[in-house]
C-alpha cells in the first residue's frame, strides 16, 4: 500500500489506536471470532432481510472487520488479518449476507471489505477463481441499490481490471475461454447473424459487466469505462485474450451504442437568444434576435454522444494489439458511418425546419471533439470518398509484409463485415459525398444551413487540414519559385492599404502586432510536416503544398458569398472569413493564385544593376533575362533584387484579394455619398471594444436592431465568442485551432485608448458622468433619437457589389425596439432584404479586423514556412 499512507496511519480515531496497540496475534484473534460470527449470522439465519436484529450486527461485524483490515494494510508487515481473510474465504459469506439482507449499507459495508482486499494486493485474492465469482456476484446482483453504492460496486471491478493491467497473469482467474469447436487453420462457414459477434458471458462475465455500464454518467460510467480501457490494452499481452474480443461482440456492442446515442438526437437545432447571450458584435447588426445569433442548444444527447464518442478515442489509443484495433475501426465505419452517419446526412432536407443545419452542426462538433488520427481518418476518408489511401491507417500498416500475418480470426471478422455491407446495400459517397453536400448547402437560402456549412468547412480545415486536398480541388505545385522579400511586402502593402482604407486607427501598430503573435500561434500549433513519404502521411501532400484550383466549385460559393458581404448576416460573415483564414493558415495549401500572386506573375520595371538614367523601364512578367547571369558573380545585386517589390497587372489579382478590394472600393464610394461615414465607422469600432476597457455603464439611447447593452447587473455584454460564445478573438473568432483562446493575446482593438476618429463622435458623446443642465440634456436626446432613426433606416447597397443576395432594396417594418418582426425573423436571408445602416457598419468593421488577420498570416507564413526570401 501506499507508504505515506502507511505512515500516518497511526493519527486515527482512538479506536484505531487500541486496536493497533494490539500484538499481531491478537489483532488475528480478534478477527477470527468476528469471522465466526458472520458465519454463524450466515447458518441460523435463513432470512435475514426479515430479521432487523441480525441484519444490524452482520453490518456492525463487516464494520469490525473493514477497520481491522483498513489499519492492517497500513501498517507494516506481516498482514496476518489480511493473510487469514485470504484463506478462510471469509469473502463468500460476506457475499452471501449482503446479497440476502437487501440492505443498502450492508452491500456498502461488503463493497468496502471487497475494495480493501483488492487493494492490499495479498496472494490469493486476485488471482484466485472463487473471490472472482464471489465479486462478480455481489456486484451483478447489487447493482440495483442506490447511485452511490452502484458507484462503489462498479469501483470494484476497476480496481480488478486494474490489477490485471498491471499484472496479466492473473487474467485466468477472470478469463476462461471456453474451446470452440473446430480448428484455427480449417475453413468455417459464417452465416450474416455472426456480424455481432459471438456473446460469451460466461467466458469473461467482468468484461460484460462493464460494458453494461460504459454508457452511464457520473462515477460508476468513469469507473466502467476505465476498466474497460485498462482489459482492452491487456489483449496486446495475452494472445487468447486478443483473439477472444476479436471475435466477441466487443466492436459490436461499442458500435451500436455510440449508433444508439447518435439516434437519439433531434433532427431540428434548438435556441434560446436573450439579450445577456447576444454578444455585441451580433447587437449591432439587424439579426439581434434571430435564431442564428447564438450558438443552438444541443442538450443532454449530445453530451452523451460526445463522452461515449470520447471513450471510442481513448479506446483507440489505449489498443496496444493492431488486429483489435482494425476490428474496432471496421465496425465503427460499418455500423455507425455507412449505416448511421452517411444516411442521415445524404437524407436530410434544407427547408425550413429541416434537418440538415442539425446534422452538419453535429458533424462539425464530431470533428472538433476528437483528434484521434485513426478515426478522423475513417470518418473524413469514407464521407469524402478520398482516394488517398484504400486502406485504414494501423500499425499493422507500417509492419513489413513479411512480418505480417493476419489470424483466423481477424480474417473471419473481415469476411463477416464485408458480406453485411454488401447485403445492407446502402448509397455510396462515391456517389454522392460530402463534398456534393456541402456545395448543395452552402447555396441554400436557410442561413442556418449555410452557417453550418461553414463551420463545418472550417473545423476540417482548421483541425485536419490534411484532408484539405479532398475538400478544395487542388492540383500538385511544379513551380518551387520563392517569393522574394521585396514581392511579399508588396504583397502585405496591398492588405495594409486595404485596411487603412476602411479606418484609419492610431492604434493600427499595436493591434497589428496582436494578430501577429496569434498568427505565429496557429501556424506553429498547426504546422503539418511535409515528408516524401506518402506512406506516413497519405491524407496529405507529399513534399510541397497543394496549390488551389481557381474554378473549384466550394471556392467560388465562398467568393460569392464575399461580394455580398455587407448585405450578409455578421455570423454568416464571421463563420465565412473564420473558413478562409483556416484555409490559409494551412502549410498544406499554397496561397498563390487565390490570396497571393503567383511569383511567376510579378512584374519589375527594370533590371537591377542598370542606371536608371540611361534605362528606361520596361515591364517584364519575368526574371530579367541577364539577372540571373548577372546575381551569380554580384551578391550586392541579389540583395538589391530580393528587396525590389514589384508589380502585377488587373488580370493577376488574387481571386479573393480581387473581392476584397471591390469591398474596400464599395467603403470609398461611401465614404464620398456620406460626409460622417468615417466618424460613423469608428464610433461603430469603438462600441464593439467597449468591454475591454472599464468604463462607467454609458447612459444613452439604444442603436437600431440593438438589445439593452446592459446585463441585468449593469454589466456591458460580453463579446462574440467561437463566431458566438467561445474565444476572445479580434473578429469574435477562435483565432486557435485547438480551443487555447483564454491565452490569445489578440484583442478586438488594441489597448484602452479609443480611435482618433470616434473622440466627440455622437455615439460616444452621450455617455456622461455629470448630469448636464435640462436644456443640454434634452437636447442631446433628441440627436441621439435621430441618430437611431438613421441608423436603424434601410441602407442602398451597389447591386453591382452586393452579390445575388440582395438585388433590391425595400424598407421592412420593424418592431419599435428596432428588431425585426417575428415573420422577417423566419425568414431565410434571401434576394431583397433589407439592411440598415447599423448593419452595414458593423460589417465594414469585421472587413478592417479580416484584412488586418490575414495580412498577419501572410507575414508570417513568409517567414515560418520560408516562402519567402533573397533568391527566386
Amino acid at each position: 500500500m501506499d507508504f505515506w499512507s502507511r505512515l500516518i496511519g497511526g493519527s486515527r480515531s482512538l479506536s484505531s489506536k487500541t486496536l493497533r496497540t494490539n500484538t499481531p496475534a491478537e489483532r488475528l484473534a480478534s478477527f477470527k471470532r468476528t469471522c465466526n460470527t458472520l458465519q454463524q449470522i450466515w447458518r441460523t439465519s435463513n432470512s435475514p432481510s426479515g430479521e432487523l436484529g441480525a441484519t444490524a450486527h452482520a453490518r456492525n461485524c463487516l464494520d469490525r472487520l473493514n477497520t481491522v483490515l483498513s489499519d492492517e494494510s497500513r501498517g507494516p508487515a506481516p498482514h496476518p488479518c489480511l493473510a487469514y481473510a485470504s484463506t478462510s474465504q471469509i469473502y463468500v459469506t460476506v457475499t452471501k449476507l449482503a446479497l440476502s439482507s437487501y440492505d443498502e449499507d450492508t452491500l456498502r459495508c461488503a463493497a468496502i471489505f471487497f475494495n480493501t482486499l483488492i487493494d492490499a494486493e495479498v496472494d490469493g485474492i486476485v488471482d484466485s477463481r472463487l473471490f472472482a465469482r464471489a465479486l462478480l456476484d455481489l456486484v451483478r446482483r447489487g447493482v440495483a441499490a442506490s447511485e452511490e453504492v452502484e458507484g462503489r460496486l462498479i469501483e470494484l471491478l476497476f480496481g480488478v481490471a486494474n490489477n490485471i493491467r498491471l499484472q496479466p497473469h492473473i487474467l485466468p482467474a477472470w478469463f476462461v475461454p471456453k474451446q470452440r469447436s473446430g480448428s484455427d487453420d480449417g475453413d468455417q462457414t459464417h452465416t450474416g447473424k455472426e456480424f455481432a459477434g459471438e456473446t460469451r458471458k460466461d467466458d469473461f462475465p467482468l468484461f460484460y459487466l462493464l460494458i453494461e455500464y460504459v454508457h452511464h454518467e457520473g462515477r460508476a460510467g468513469d469507473f466502467a469505462r476505465t476498466g474497460l480501457l485498462y482489459i482492452i490494452e491487456t489483449a496486446s499481452k495475452s494472445r487468447p485474450l486478443e483473439r477472444w474480443l476479436i471475435e466477441s461482440d466487443l466492436a459490436t456492442l461499442m458500435a451500436t451504442g455510440l449508433g444508439a446515442l447518435y439516434s437519439q438526437l433531434s433532427r431540428t437545432l434548438s435556441f434560446s437568444v436573450m439579450d445577456r447571450d447576444v454578444p455585441p458584435i451580433i447587437a449591432f447588426s439587424d439579426h439581434a434576435g434571430r435564431e442564428t445569433a447564438v450558438q443552438p442548444q444541443l442538450g443532454a444527447h449530445m453530451d452523451s454522444f460526445l463522452s461515449y464518442l470520447l471513450f471510442w478515442q481513448d479506446t483507440v489509443d489505449h489498443c496496444k494489439s493492431a488486429e483489435v484495433n482494425d476490428t474496432l475501426l471496421d465496425h465503427f465505419q460499418i455500423l455507425f458511418l455507412q449505416q448511421l452517419l452517411y444516411p442521415s446526412l445524404l437524407e436530410s432536407s434544407d427547408v425550413d425546419g429541416g434537418s440538415t443545419p442539425a446534422v452538419l452542426t453535429y458533424l462539425y462538433r464530431i470533428l472538433e471533439s476528437i483528434d484521434q488520427p485513426y478515426l478522423i481518418h475513417r470518418i473524413l476518408h469514407y464521407l469524402l470518398a478520398s482516394s488517398s489511401e484504400p486502406e485504414p491507417i494501423t500499425e499493422s500498416t507500417r509492419v513489413p509484409p513479411k512480418q505480417l500475418r493476419m489470424s483466423l480470426s481477424r480474417r473471419k471478422s473481415l469476411d463477416i463485415l464485408a458480406a453485411f455491407a454488401e447485403e445492407a446495400a446502402k448509397p455510396s459517397p462515391s456517389l454522392f459525398n460530402l463534398v456534393d453536400l456541402v456545395l448543395m448547402s452552402i447555396k441554400s437560402n436557410n442561413r442556418q444551413t449555410v452557417i453550418a456549412t461553414l463551420r463545418l468547412l472550417a473545423v476540417i480545415l482548421q483541425r485536419h487540414h490534411s484532408f484539405a486536398g479532398s475538400l478544395i480541388q487542388t492540383t500538385p505545385s511544379y513551380d518551387q519559385t520563392q517569393r522574394t522579400v521585396g514581392a511579399l511586402n508588396a504583397e502585405l502593402e496591398q492588405f495594409l492599404s486595404m485596411a487603412t482604407t476602411i479606418v484609419d486607427d492610431p492604434t493600427l501598430d499595436e493591434s497589428y502586432e496582436n494578430y501577429l503573435r496569434d498568427a505565429t500561434f496557429i501556424l506553429e500549433s498547426r504546422l503539418f510536416l511535409l515528408t516524401p513519404s506518402v506512406g506516413d502521411f497519405p491524407d496529405g501532400p507529399a513534399d510541397r503544398p497543394l496549390d488551389v484550383q481557381k474554378d473549384d466549385a466550394i471556392l467560388k460559393e465562398i467568393l460569392r458569398l464575399l461580394d455580398s458581404f455587407f448585405t450578409n448576416s455578421v455570423v454568416v460573415n464571421l463563420a465565412l472569413t473564420e473558413m478562409i483564414t483556416s484555409l490559409a493558415s494551412s502549410n498544406l495549401v499554397s496561397l498563390d493564385g487565390w490570396l497571393l500572386v503567383e511569383p511567376s506573375n510579378y512584374e519589375y520595371g527594370q533590371e537591377v544593376g542598370t542606371d536608371p538614367a540611361t534605362q528606361l523601364p520596361e515591364p517584364r512578367s519575368a526574371k530579367p533575362q541577364s539577372e540571373s547571369q548577372h546575381n551569380r558573380t554580384d551578391p550586392f545585386s541579389m540583395i538589391e533584387f530580393a528587396y525590389k517589390e514589384p508589380t502585377w497587372s488587373e488580370k493577376n489579382v488574387p481571386l479573393v484579394t480581387e473581392k476584397l478590394r471591390n469591398l474596400v472600393k464599395h467603403v470609398e464610394d461611401w465614404r464620398r455619398e456620406i460626409p460622417d461615414f468615417d466618424v460613423l465607422v469608428a464610433a461603430r469600432r469603438d462600441l464593439l471594444h467597449q468591454d475591454e476597457r472599464p468604463q462607467p455603464t454609458p447612459v444613452r439611447s439604444r442603436q437600431p436592431s440593438e438589445p439593452p447593452m446592459g446585463t441585468p447587473s449593469g454589466r456591458p455584454l460580453q463579446r462574440m465568442t467561437r463566431f458566438e460564445t467561445e474565444s476572445a478573438s479580434p473578429r469574435g473568432r477562435n483565432p486557435r485551432p485547438f480551443d487555447l483562446s483564454e491565452a490569445s493575446p489578440s484583442r478586438f482593438s488594441a489597448g484602452g485608448t479609443p480611435p482618433r476618429s470616434s473622440v466627440g463622435s455622437p455615439l460616444r458623446g452621450q455617455s456622461i458622468n455629470t448630469p448636464p443642465p435640462r436644456g443640454v440634456s434634452a437636447s442631446r436626446a433628441v440627436v441621439a433619437e435621430e441618430l437611431r432613426r438613421r441608423l436603424a433606416m434601410p441602407f442602398q447597397v451597389d447591386r453591382s457589389l452586393s452579390g445575388p443576395e440582395t438585388q433590391s432594396v425595400e424598407p421592412e417594418t420593424s418592431s419599435p425596439d428596432g428588431e425585426a418582426s417575428a415573420e422577417q425573423q423566419s425568414k431565410p436571408h434571401e434576394a431583397g432584404e433589407t439592411v440598415t445602416l447599423g448593419h452595414v457598419l458593423t460589417n465594414t468593421v469585421v472587413l478592417y479586423e479580416f484584412i488586418l488577420e490575414l495580412a498577419a498570416l501572410v507575414q508570417v507564413r513568409g517567414s515560418l514556412f520560408q516562402e519567402a526570401g533573397y533568391t527566386r
